[in-house]
């Protein structure tokens, strides 16, 4: 997905068009209710300590669509309370 992204960003930007990724992690939402245990356990050593709320989610989309990352071409967020920058490699 991330070469991806890299590719179109780089074929539809001369046209003004602007692809970046958002890559969530560990997402409570309604229909994984049933695994908040699993959730908490999974992100209790995280940067964040918490899973990623939807709005979270959200908000890092919000700023991509907006003029403040106009200049944002090619790129992917990770939206995962820093679950990506702890696990073991």
């Amino acid at each position: 997905m991330e070469q991806l992204t890299r590719a179109w960003a780089a074929e539809y930007g001369p046209s003004g068009v602007h692809v970046n990724t958002v890559a969530p992690g560990a997402t409570a939402t309604p229909g994984n209710g049933a695994f908040v245990d699993v959730l908490a356990a999974m992100t209790k050593d995280t940067p964040a300590g918490a899973p990623v709320r939807p709005i979270d989610i959200a908000y890092a989309v919000r700023w991509l669509a907006s003029d403040e990352a106009a200049f944002v071409h090619g790129a992917t967020f990770d939206i995962d309370g820093g679950i990506d920058a702890t696990r073991m490699r």
